[in-house]
């Protein structure tokens, strides 16, 4: 029997009683044209290395009539070169070509009515499609659920069925669950989805929350709406996605220093980078229909699974936030849906593709502690790397030599370990193993080691500051806005502040089980219910918590008229709010009140944008770059609370940038901009009472019993400590230090050093 369990304070996978902590494996074998290209040798060494549950590819009968018999091929292979292997199929749920030109009404359709064609890819299948199938296809569930049903059935039957652990759903774009083309076409001046397929999915969407044609009607202003066949919005109501951030950027006039500054961009359905729910509430139901319909889609075939083996794990990548596009590809703000769902046990998603080079950190795309809180896991897919790459991609990632792979291998498997998230490691470089080094499995042998005893002790975390972040928010604000707010900021940021952090969705605030914390960060919650404003202040004020709520926080109460006021704002962060109908920038200066927050930090220094060289691993290419689009705050929304004490200024507006003020039991911290600083959450963490353990802005991650820090420049470091602990280095087998609370250690660019700490 294969489960989870809650194993000494997290979620852990358990068969038969035997907990197995991370890592895991997939390697990709299968190339197309049914060969497959297995490595008994390299399959061996990785088993030796302390792996037991490995990923294999499996499509439906469906897809591939030999489909069980190119399984039972592989399985057979990696039970011999592992006998004590386990496995979870990773199963392919794409619809052949034949049964998409059946069923063109279940393909997505522009508003013009085009169909085109996609490229599909996946680790054992790519063709190009006629058409997309659509996520939230009852008649795909269908037949695709059937053809899994039957696929399973087979594999059950299997001599070794006992060794399959689970089921890994997958379906979309690299089997990733996300669309392949954006809702609008902005070339074509068209939008998605008017098939039958996604009508249909609407229609429930909107008969759930609206019951009736009257009250759909009045939300969406449109006396003509009705549930049975809802309009589809149009290419105009889509402007606040992503052509309000390119016409901030770029003006459609020239600039002159003597003129005065363009008007603000705007087509009349918008507020600035915010849809505008009091005129085009249909905008953002459309958004939400968009993203449930795939999670509806990913439960469906979950509860295929589960229904026919109880005792077997299901999951699916789904539910990224970061290196997907936050709107069109559906599948970033149906994620609460499924960690509600008894049918999921895990989700998974890959690492971003940027940033990873020596002296980086590799930003992750789920809200993990989220995660636990449901009793489910988030599984990193870790393709990390290595200097067998080619030599574009070892020229993009920075990786050249053994030294590179294995402290970037080291500081992955420090953050699993930290922040306490399965992971496997995989390798899609089909015939050219990527971890086929005898120094490789070394590391991995030893990490399965720590990873033993890391389980062994309290999992329980004890971190100081929350990350809170809203998917509901994902239908209402733009492209550039998540990018700003979210994507940066985890990418860049978050792992620099010298602490570690727990990352949430608003709506755990409202449970028992939610920890307390001495720190909030409010990065994307646009969009609030009354109920859920009172659980946030009613968290804050039982915790008696500094909460910093970035730019905008609040502004949208789908639930209330108007949608978009400032007075939603001060029913949330309790300062009174000014509002401006232009796009400003978001530089400003530590220039206003002395405060304990603002007093170490540059006074000449410029905050407010992103400020960290990009680095992104792209088609086998690096850019290096600071801001896709300039970051702008449009609308202005600015504290002009008479009460409050202003610690900074915008530097072209005048208006404040960075407020404070004490409430009721908490003090409540309004940081008006989009992108906030490893130094800002820093000085911030500290105003708040919590432990820093670097100031030295390198990458850090800290859990209840290692550490593991990267860094990104060569000298000496110090580490300091809440209270004394003999700090062990567990590669170097080394004590760096017994009963201490700080350490120092020199350490060079891009080298990986995890402690285990050991309470005194």
């Amino acid at each position: 029997m294969a489960e989870l369990i809650d194993h000494n304070g997290r979620p852990a996978i358990s068969v038969n009683g035997k907990i197995y902590p991370p890592m895991m494996v997939t390697i990709r074998t299968m190339e197309e044209g049914k060969r497959i290209l297995f490595d008994e040798e390299y399959f061996k060494a990785l088993g030796e290395s302390g792996i037991r549950i490995f990923f294999l590819i499996c499509d439906t009968l469906w897809l591939k009539p030999d489909a069980v018999d190119l399984f039972r091929t592989e399985a057979q292979m990696l039970l011999k070169a592992v006998p004590d292997a386990l496995i979870i199929p990773r199963m392919g749920l794409h619809p052949t070509n034949e049964w998409i030109e059946a069923h063109p009404e279940e393909c997505l359709k522009y508003s013009d009515g085009a169909q085109p064609p996609v490229h599909l890819f996946s680790e054992s299948y790519e063709r190009d499609l006629p058409m997309h199938y659509s996520l939230c296809s009852d008649k795909w569930r269908e037949d695709a659920g059937k053809a899994l049903s039957e696929t399973w059935a087979e594999l059950m039957k299997l001599p070794y069925a006992d060794r399959i652990i689970g089921c890994f759903l997958a379906a979309g774009g690299t089997s990733e669950w996300y669309y392949m083309f954006e809702v609008v076409d902005e070339k074509n001046k068209r939008v998605l989805d008017h098939s039958e397929a996604f009508r249909r999915h609407f229609s429930r969407y909107l008969t759930e929350r609206y019951g009736t044609d009257e009250a759909l009607q009045k939300a969406w202003k449109d006396p003509s709406a009705t549930l049975e066949n809802p309009p589809i919005p149009d290419y105009e109501a889509h402007y606040f996605a992503s052509r309000v951030d390119y016409d901030c950027a770029f003006p459609p006039m020239r600039m002159y220093t003597n003129k005065p500054v363009p008007p603000p961009p705007s087509n009349g359905t918008s507020q600035g980078a915010f849809a505008d729910l009091d005129l085009h509430m249909e905008v953002y139901d459309f958004y939400r229909a968009w993203s449930l319909g795939s999670a509806d889609s990913v439960l469906h075939f979950a509860k295929v699974i589960k229904d026919m083996t109880p005792d077997k794990l299901v999951g699916a990548f789904f539910g990224s936030q970061g290196c997907t596009e936050y709107l069109s590809a559906g599948s970033a703000a149906g994620t609460v849906k499924v960690l509600q769902s008894p049918y999921i046990d895990f989700l998974a998603a890959p690492g971003v593709y940027e940033n990873r080079q020596p002296g980086g950190q590799e930003g992750q795309r789920e809200v993990q502690d989220s995660f636990a809180l449901h009793g489910k896991m988030y599984i990193v897919e870790q393709d990390t790397r290595t200097l067998k790459e080619n030599r574009y991609f070892m020229n993009c990632a920075e990786i050249f030599d053994m030294t590179d792979t294995l402290n970037v291998m080291k500081r992955e498997f420090g953050r699993n370990i930290a922040d306490d998230v399965q992971a496997w490691w995989f390798d899609q470089l089909l015939g050219r193993p990527r971890y086929k080094y005898p120094e490789v499995y070394n590391l991995i042998k030893c990490q399965q080691k720590i990873a033993k005893d890391a389980y062994s002790l309290d999992r329980t975390k004890k971190n100081e500051i929350a990350f809170i972040f809203d998917e509901e928010s994902i239908c209402a604000a733009s492209r550039q806005t998540f990018r700003d707010a979210v994507e940066d900021m985890r990418n860049y940021e978050i792992h620099r502040i010298g602490a570690s952090v727990d990352q949430y969705y608003h709506n755990d605030l409202d449970l028992d089980t939610m920890p307390s914390y001495k720190m909030y960060v409010f990065f994307n919650t646009y969009v609030l219910t009354k109920k859920e404003r009172e659980a946030i202040k009613r968290k804050l004020k039982k915790d008696g918590a500094v909460a910093v709520f970035l730019h905008g926080a609040g502004f949208i109460d789908p639930d209330r008229e108007p949608h978009n006021s400032v007075k939603n704002m001060e029913d949330l962060t309790g300062f009174s709010f000014g509002l401006e109908d232009h796009y400003f920038d978001p530089n400003f200066r530590w220039n206003g009140e002395r405060h304990e927050i603002s007093e170490n930090l540059d006074k000449r220094e410029i905050f407010g944008n992103f400020a960290r060289r990009r680095h992104e691993m792209l088609a086998g290419r690096r850019v290096n770059a600071y801001s896709k689009f300039p970051p702008y705050l449009y609308p202005m929304l600015y504290a002009k609370d008479e009460r409050a004490t202003h610690l900074a200024y915008f530097l072209t507006s005048g208006y404040p940038a960075v407020s404070v003020k004490e409430l009721d039991g908490y003090t409540s911290v309004y940081y008006n901009s989009k992108s906030i600083s490893s130094a800002t959450l820093r000085a911030l963490a500290h105003f708040a009472g919590c432990h820093i353990y670097t100031e030295s802005d390198e990458v850090l991650y800290a859990g209840r019993n290692y550490l593991t820090f990267h860094a990104d420049h060569t000298g000496k470091k110090t580490l300091r400590f809440p209270h004394p602990v003999s700090v062990f280095e567990v590669y170097e087998e080394k004590f760096y230090g017994k009963g201490v609370t700080e350490i120092e250690f020199d350490a060079y660019l891009g080298e990986t050093k995890t402690f285990r700490m050991i309470e005194e």
